[in-house]
């Protein structure tokens, strides 16, 4: 079975190409220096670069994994959630390739492929948790067996990266912030500052903006006499510390969980890749994915449209 998939939800295009539940090519167009200027995405932006880069993209990943156009079996991209434009680009280009090559096209979740970004390689015994840590998500999902997602808690404003992002620009450190911050905390050893922990009335719901307010607010308060390092170091502690807190309490609610799943773009956190592998035991196996499969990928969709066909989807 040879699949070819497409995420381009956000500001990356990216094609991957999957063979004998392997994946042989996985490239990706990303737009970081174009918006980098504006501070953050710009979705018209975004999508018109999607358009310009597709080709090559497409190119590129058949030419690396050696498959010729008609040796695809099926076609998979992302058709929800993402930036509506980008999206479209995506849809059009796997709708096309689809009807020209006539052969079958899964519409896939973007979310539910980041939960298969640590499996791509592998494979995991159910159930599971998962776990979503990106620019526009924070989720926790149960998942009594392959393909079964059943929400327990996402986030009520601000995601975590999201809130990383928007902290960062108030440092006045480049976009994207997480990195930035990621990177300034590993710098200090000492927490000048304190910063609150939400308390949410869902216990495995999250909200991120008392957070980004205190920062914000502290950070106006000190001006120029704040210590960047020892605030990255404080900052990051709290978001990742009130994270893993909502998932050892899934863990402990839930005994009969085999694996934990982490995945999105913050899964490319240091301190969070840490600290979460310390929950594993003999019980509970942790998968964390590679680092590039953190950020948007088609990869991460082909590994999940895979588990679909083999579901008789």
């Amino acid at each position: 079975m040879n699949i070819l998939a497409i995420e381009s939800s956000c500001d990356e295009f990216s094609v991957a190409i999957l063979k004998n539940e392997k994946i042989v090519a996985n490239i990706i167009s990303s737009q970081i220096k174009d918006h980098k200027k504006f501070g953050g995405v710009v979705p018209e932006l975004a999508s018109r670069l999607h358009v310009e880069n597709f080709y090559w993209v497409l190119e590129t990943a058949l030419l690396e994994s050696k498959t010729k156009i008609e040796e695809l079996d099926c076609i998979a991209y992302t058709a929800k959630p993402g930036l509506i434009g980008s999206l479209i680009v995506g849809k059009i280009v796997a709708e096309t390739l689809a009807n020209y090559l006539n052969i079958k096209l899964y519409p896939l979740d973007h979310l539910e492929g980041h939960i298969y970004s640590s499996l791509i390689e592998t494979k995991v015994q159910f159930p599971a948790l998962a776990l979503i840590t990106s620019g526009g998500h924070t989720e926790l999902y149960l998942m009594k067996k392959d393909l079964d997602f059943c929400l327990l808690g996402s986030t009520q404003d601000d995601a975590v990266g999201e809130c990383y992002d928007k902290v960062a620009r108030k440092l006045n450190l480049e976009y994207p912030g997480g990195p930035k911050i990621d990177m300034l905390s590993k710098q200090s050893k000492e927490e000048k500052y304190m910063l609150p922990t939400p308390k949410d009335k869902e216990k495995y719901d999250f909200s991120f903006s008392g957070i980004k307010t205190a920062s914000i607010n502290l950070i106006n308060k000190l001006g120029a006499e704040i210590d960047t390092k020892s605030f990255a170091l404080t900052f990051q502690k709290t978001c990742i510390n009130y994270i893993l807190n909502k998932v050892k309490l899934a863990i402990k609610e839930y005994p009969e969980i085999k694996s934990l799943l982490l995945g999105g773009g913050t899964s490319a956190n240091s301190l969070l890749r840490e600290e979460i592998k310390k929950l594993e035991n003999k019980n509970l196996k942790v998968y964390v994915p590679k680092m590039e499969y953190c950020t948007d990928n088609a990869a991460m969709i082909a590994r999940l449209c895979l588990s679909y066909l083999k579901e008789g989807n």
